[in-house]
């Protein structure tokens, strides 16, 4: 899908409607704008945030900061731990 579109006097672009709504982006939606060489991309942030979400509430899930390795390292150091 390739669209042509004009930059107004301000620099801002219009999304094209059809692309707006393929991707399910609305008004107040965060895109991330990452230049690179060759041109650049639109990435959208709230789809890559839920992502992140997501992952690091599986990769957590049941985690106590008590039962980390490191806070129990620490409690020893400072006497508050078993040894």
């Amino acid at each position: 899908m390739e669209y042509v579109v004009v930059m107004d006097k301000r620099g801002r672009i219009v999304i094209p409607a059809e692309v707006r709504r393929r991707l399910g982006l609305k008004g107040g939606h965060r895109v991330l704008l990452r230049v690179k060489d060759d041109g650049m991309e639109l990435l959208i942030i709230d789809r890559i945030y839920g992502d992140v979400v997501a992952v690091f509430e599986e990769k957590f899930k049941g985690w106590k900061e008590e039962d980390h390795e490191a806070s129990k390292l620490l409690g020893r150091m400072v006497g508050l731990g078993d040894s």
